[in-house]
């Protein structure tokens, strides 16, 4: 049988190209996505190009109520869920005098809550049977403080921290729970930190999104230990 992987924010960028790899090799994915033409678009794309099932579901996952109906529909459609890659995430380029409350709740809102809604409604599904993979996508902004970027390092550390707790709850039921920490990755996030002049000129010496995406699927693989924040460079 298929393993069955959610990816949020998977219609475009790190989380398109993990829906890629994933059924590239053999994984029914579920494609999230605010709009439902766009994920439902993807999630076409990945039945048409791999032979595996796929649906796309709209859904903003900062909502408890829209996670719990994105899992109950994975569940209705698959009957199980064995991997989650918590990869939506949004930035905020500002000095912190600058940084906005509705800046700072939407950055925190987005990569860190989510990560928490989505984690918390998986695992009554993989503790029953004892397996499964919570895949938090952090950065290397997680790591180090940047300049015009405290939102958005608070909640990629924070991410880390979740990651390395929630490894130590779920570790006896054979759960593995491990942070991506990626550095510079082509995708249009990464434009929000340069001219579009800049972009192009250095986008080849980025990370490809590729790239991360394969990382994800070695942590599928148990190439690394439960807890473990892995860099891509």
């Amino acid at each position: 049988m298929s393993k069955v992987a959610i990816v949020t924010g998977s219609s475009r960028g790190i989380g398109k190209s993990i829906a890629f790899v994933l059924a590239q090799n053999g994984f029914n994915v579920v494609i999230t996505s605010k709009n439902q033409k766009d994920a439902s678009k993807v999630a076409k794309e990945l039945e048409t190009k791999f032979g595996i099932k796929s649906i796309g579901i709209a859904a903003d996952v900062r909502s408890r109520l829209q996670v719990q109906k994105l899992v109950s529909n994975t569940i209705k459609e698959f009957n199980q869920v064995d991997v989650l890659v918590n990869n939506a995430g949004v930035l905020v380029v500002k000095p912190l005098e600058e940084t906005t409350e509705k800046d700072w709740d939407n950055v925190i809102g987005t990569n860190l809550k989510v990560a928490y809604l989505c984690s918390k409604e998986v695992l009554p599904y993989m503790i029953p049977k004892k397996s499964g993979y919570i895949i938090n996508i952090s950065s290397g902004a997680g790591k180090s403080g940047y300049g015009e970027l405290s939102a958005y390092c608070a909640s990629k550390f924070g991410v880390i921290g979740l990651t390395e707790s929630l490894a130590e709850e779920v570790n006896q039921y054979g759960i593995t729970v491990i942070a991506i920490c990626p550095g510079a990755v082509a995708t249009d996030m990464q434009k929000q930190f340069m001219s579009k002049k800049e972009y192009e000129r250095q986008k080849h010496d980025m990370i490809s999104p590729i790239k991360v995406a394969k990382q994800t699927l070695d942590v599928i693989n148990d190439k690394y230990g439960t807890g473990s924040a892995i860099d891509v460079y």
